[in-house]
């Protein structure tokens, strides 16, 4: 049985209810959790009345694509950023923080499938564009597509504390994007700027060796740095930022040893700002079927990581400190 409070990235959208409310395991719904009574804390059209509209199934699942490479970028040896074409519906949806799809060679049998964060959405044009870091099977038959690329969305649930990103405004933001974690940095950036905020972006190449979403933020009212942040003098500087500047929000893109480093730091501050990270689990499916996303909260209880919007500090130091 789900917990009350957890929220779920797609409820409300044309997406829900999903394959989960069919399986009695909706995030959100109670009666669609199995139980006899109303108890959740969803303030948007009931999911329960539109799953009984629906026929009691869930709604369209999400389609799959054709994408036309309009662009392919080798930024380093292990590393392609690709713009590709899309429907304009699709790029529209894509154009959030957090947003991301899955991407195969036409060629490939579904299960290639590979979720990518959507870095820079052109919606009049149709347009969206991904990086892609080399590093196993799958990103090796997307690397060198040989007929074109399929991908499939849209999928929002890419960063971790979405409600604070999206409440803060004209404030002080700091922003950390580390190698492939650049990729959903680009969209954070320019999304706080557009909320009147104050940001400040360190960059460091990490194992991609290259700063790739320059062109996408040069041209933004933002401070850029580039540092080695496995570096003393760049931990230094971070912890420098961190402590004499008030922050109202602190994003991490990278790994969650280096979202467990910024935590740390953030709990010796006075003034504690909202944390936002990108989600590291695991995600093969996207739909919360798998489970190779699955990861347990405090209470226990197992939760879909693909869906869920959980507590960056605790399912970071959960993950991290307990193994």
């Amino acid at each position: 049985m789900i917990g009350r409070k957890l929220e779920c990235i797609d409820a409300g959208s044309e997406y829900c209810p999903c394959f989960l409310a069919e399986a009695n395991e909706c995030i959100t719904c109670s009666h669609l959790q199995g139980r006899e009574f109303c108890d959740c804390n969803w303030r948007g059209v009931c999911i329960y009345q539109e799953y009984v509209w629906a026929g009691n199934r869930k709604k369209e699942v999400r389609s799959s694509y054709p994408a036309t490479v309009m662009e392919k970028r080798d930024i380093s040896q292990n590393t392609v950023v690709f713009r590709l074409k899309v429907t304009k519906t699709l790029a529209r949806q894509l154009d959030s923080p957090g947003a991301y799809v899955f991407m195969r060679d036409k060629e490939k049998p579904s299960f290639f499938d590979v979720p990518m964060s959507v870095m820079a959405v052109d919606v009049a044009k149709g347009e969206i564009q991904v990086a892609l870091q080399v590093q196993g099977a799958k990103t090796k038959a997307l690397a060198e597509p040989e007929k074109g690329i399929v991908v499939r969305g849209p999928y929002w649930n890419g960063i971790l504390g979405q409600r604070y990103l999206k409440g803060v405004k004209n404030g002080n933001c700091l922003v950390i994007a580390r190698g492939i974690g650049q990729a959903p940095a680009a969209k954070v950036v320019a999304y706080l700027i557009r909320g009147g905020n104050k940001v400040r972006v360190i960059v460091d190449p990490g194992k991609v060796g290259a700063v790739f979403i320059g062109d996408l933020i040069k041209d933004l009212p933002c401070e850029v740095e580039e540092l080695d942040l496995n570096s003393r003098q760049g931990i230094k500087v971070v912890n420098r930022y961190l402590k004499n500047e008030n922050h109202e929000l602190v994003f991490s893109g990278g790994s969650d040893k280096q979202h467990l480093h910024i935590i740390k730091e953030i709990d010796k501050l006075a003034q504690k700002p909202f944390i936002v990270v990108t989600n590291n689990n695991e995600i093969c499916c996207g739909e919360g079927i798998c489970g190779s996303c699955s990861t347990r909260i405090d209470s226990g209880v197992r939760v879909k990581a693909c869906k869920v919007q959980l507590d960056v500090r605790r399912v970071i130091e959960r993950r991290i400190l307990n193994g």
